[in-house]
């Protein structure tokens, strides 16, 4: 079978949408760091629909921080690739918006010189909550990558690292402003990035702050797609649906929300004119996500994992876990969360629970659970010292983080565990389980939150704790009574 490219795309198919610009002279204006499947069913969507409306200069230069995999899997393809989404039919669409990739650890100095590029008007993030190397919400100055590039900028290791050898070379040339946009589910992404660079910058050309001061925007954004990794069926049917061979589709859900804080520096894309949305305070729609779309599949995952079930979709289908994931979004998180006057959240997670069903498009319960270390520190943590703060409810989160240590010992146990700090919880070797909850949580960063002083709370996550441990995840829900009638 012929494989998928720019010179086979006339023979695709009919009812398979190609990129309208075909052979049109494409710019490059924007750097992208992190170049998986998210990316792809998102930013780079966004971006081929302004490229079909005739906006040529909005194409993306694609930057893997590690991996060579995506780039060998596009190069052959002319960086073309099948985006099919997964609703009660399936649609599929060939994207063109990326037009080169470049690995990092093997050409540092091109993707530098790109940023560096005054061409380049915008530089979007989606390296994960891994990928900013924080400690206590600040740059982590311990991190193996953050002291590699303290020491030099010359073939840079972590993001901030990459931004601000650039900057310093943008500086030099008096280059065009540009905008670096956190495109990641991090609250506050923008002054992450802004805090790394400029910790980077003040150590090696302080002389460039001034300069990125007044020329470089940091900006966040709200992203929402759920996209799942992707299958060798998924392959199947996408070589069977186009009648040519790609070897690195993309499957997502029909439904996909791009915020942008409207905070830019150089030219702005007109995204507006493809569904995105700018807003004036993006926090506010950063906190909704991370605390009932994020909170939710964090919780669905660790305790679907612990049943036994392979696929988010299947943990809701046990009424149990369906019922509790609910009503801790609903009676622990939604009343010390702030929401936009326009929305209403009891629909939003009605809205995120019939999202999560779609069994057109299974995510599994270990590639959610990934690096879970990392992102309760945003999506759990802040909600409960917020309810402490009020004296609010937070029964839920206290079982949630009980269920949290068990999966953590379960997956490492079964060498299923996918966590930066796998090596860390794989040296607690207390048989105490009140000790391992205190250790396990205190890797996670809960040591860094109120609430891990609060005698009451830590007691009910051990006692949480200790009848998971006797009677499974969901007899232990049953068991604490803890759902409301």
């Amino acid at each position: 079978m012929k494989q998928l490219s720019k010179t086979t795309l006339s023979e695709l198919k009919p009812e398979i949408h190609a990129p309208l610009y075909g052979e049109n002279a494409i710019t490059s204006g924007i750097v992208h760091f992190g170049t998986g499947n998210f990316h792809r069913a998102h930013q780079a969507v966004y971006c081929d629909a302004l490229l079909n409306q005739g906006e040529t200069k909005w194409g993306i230069t694609g930057v893997s921080m590690r991996s060579s995999d995506m780039r060998d899997k596009l190069v052959p393809q002319d960086f073309l690739y099948t985006q099919a989404t997964l609703g009660d039919k399936t649609d599929y669409r060939i994207i063109g918006s990326i037009q080169n990739i470049y690995v990092a650890p093997e050409n540092p100095r091109a993707v530098i010189d790109a940023v560096a590029n005054s061409t380049t008007q915008l530089v979007t993030t989606t390296i994960t909550e891994k990928g900013y190397c924080l400690t206590s919400g600040k740059v982590d100055l311990q991190n193996p990558l953050i002291q590699h590039d303290l020491e030099s900028l010359e073939s840079p290791q972590s993001t901030y690292g990459f931004l601000a050898a650039a900057l310093i070379q943008r500086c030099a040339e008096q280059g065009a402003p540009v905008t670096i946009l956190c495109c990641d589910n991090m609250h506050a992404g923008g002054e992450h990035l802004r805090d790394g660079v400029y910790l980077l910058l003040e150590q090696h050309d302080p002389d460039a702050i001034y300069w990125v001061s007044k020329n470089v925007a940091f900006s966040s954004s709200m992203v929402d797609r759920v996209t799942p990794a992707t299958s060798e069926q998924l392959i199947q049917n996408v070589a069977e649906k186009l009648g040519l061979h790609d070897a690195a589709p993309v499957a997502a859900e029909p439904f996909t929300q791009w915020v942008i804080e409207d905070n830019f520096a150089g030219q702005r894309p007109p995204f507006d004119q493809v569904g995105a949305i700018f807003v004036d305070d993006i926090s506010i729609f950063e906190r909704i996500k991370l605390r009932f779309l994020n909170a939710g599949h964090s919780m669905l995952a660790g305790m679907g994992y612990l049943a036994g079930d392979q696929f988010i979709h299947e943990a809701l289908e046990r009424p149990t876990l369906a019922a509790f994931t609910e009503q801790a979004l609903k009676n622990n998180a939604l009343p010390v969360t702030r929401a936009p006057a326009s929305m209403d959240v009891n629909d939003y997670i009605e809205q995120v629970f019939e999202r999560f069903r779609n069994s057109n498009l299974p995510y599994a319960v270990l590639q959610v659970g990934s690096d879970s270390s990392q992102k309760i520190q945003q999506r759990w943590m802040p909600t409960i010292d917020d309810a402490i703060a009020v004296n609010g409810e937070y029964q839920y989160f206290a079982f949630a983080l009980a269920s949290w240590v068990h999966f953590i010992h379960k997956a490492l146990n079964n060498n299923d565990l996918i966590d930066p700090l796998r090596n860390e919880f794989a040296q607690v070797q207390s048989s105490d389980l009140a000790s391992r909850v205190r250790q396990y949580l205190e890797l996670a960063g809960a040591n860094r939150f109120v609430f891990y002083s609060n005698s009451d709370f830590m007691a009910l996550v051990v006692r949480y704790h200790l009848i998971i441990d006797q009677v499974g995840i969901e007899k232990a829900i049953e068991t604490t009574q803890i759902l409301a009638k």
